[in-house]
């Protein structure tokens, strides 16, 4: 345990800066389980695939550690409220009641991502490279008028075609991190929530949002091989911090 007791204790994480902790699916362990609620254990027991459940336990087991780390807790008393601010339903946001810290947890193919911050914060990541099922069931066309502006399908359009793949996983992800960060997920509409969607500086030009664009930060993750990720903050977003997650999971496994 003298290894997890060094591995919870991250360092002052200051206002304006993020931690992202990355691990991999395969991380997940039978001991990890012993860290999640009631409700927790009903939606991985519901799982049917192992990739599926491997995931979501990573993730859990993951968030819970690192905030532990962050708050001075054990990781078993870590404790999520998922109370929705829609309709009271326990699937909102997951917040950790009594400590000023955000995070957001994501995972795609083997990688599993969870970014802690002081202001809210949320993260994306999607595989890329040898995805189980096409983009848009074959039809990216018709996935990209559903979930991009018309500014964002132009810049799609405009890309070289052996980069639009890429290039929409790009916009994808910025969409999907700012959502995340504000709370709504996929409650809201993708298409409200611009993004530049090229290769360029990452910004929010528009959501349906009062408060204005550029109160988010928005940042491109270097994920792993094959994936595209992303980090959005609101707020300001000096550093993000690459974290070992494999190290923290394997340390309590």
């Amino acid at each position: 345990m003298a290894g997890l007791a060094r591995l919870q204790a991250p360092g002052e994480l200051a206002a304006g800066t993020v931690d992202v902790w990355r691990a991999r699916r395969q991380d997940a362990s039978p001991r990890h389980a012993g860290l999640l609620d009631h409700a927790e254990r009903r939606r991985w027991a519901a799982y049917r695939r192992e990739e599926d459940r491997e995931r979501f336990l990573a993730g859990c087991a993951l968030a819970k550690i690192a905030l532990a780390g962050y708050s001075g807790r054990r990781p078993a008393d870590v404790r999520f409220d998922r109370t929705c601010g829609h309709c009271g339903q326990p699937h909102g946001k997951p917040l950790l009641a009594g400590a000023d810290l955000h995070h957001s947890v994501a995972h795609s193919g083997d990688v599993v991502v969870v970014a802690v911050g002081r202001a809210p914060v949320g993260v994306d990541v999607e595989q890329l490279d040898g995805r189980p099922r096409p983009l848009g069931g074959g039809d990216p066309g018709a996935l990209a008028r559903l979930v991009l502006a018309a500014s964002e399908r132009a810049a799609l359009a405009a890309a070289d075609p052996s980069s639009r793949e890429r290039q929409f996983l790009v916009a994808w992800t910025r969409k999907e991190a700012v959502t995340k960060a504000a709370g709504d997920g996929l409650r809201a509409s993708f298409t409200k929530v611009v993004v530049a969607a090229d290769a360029g500086t990452p910004r929010l030009i528009a959501w349906p949002y009062p408060q204005p664009p550029d109160c988010v930060s928005l940042h491109d993750l270097d994920a792993a091989q094959g994936y595209v990720g992303a980090l959005a903050v609101i707020g300001r977003c000096e550093a993000v911090r690459a974290r070992d997650g494999s190290a923290l999971l394997a340390a309590l496994a």
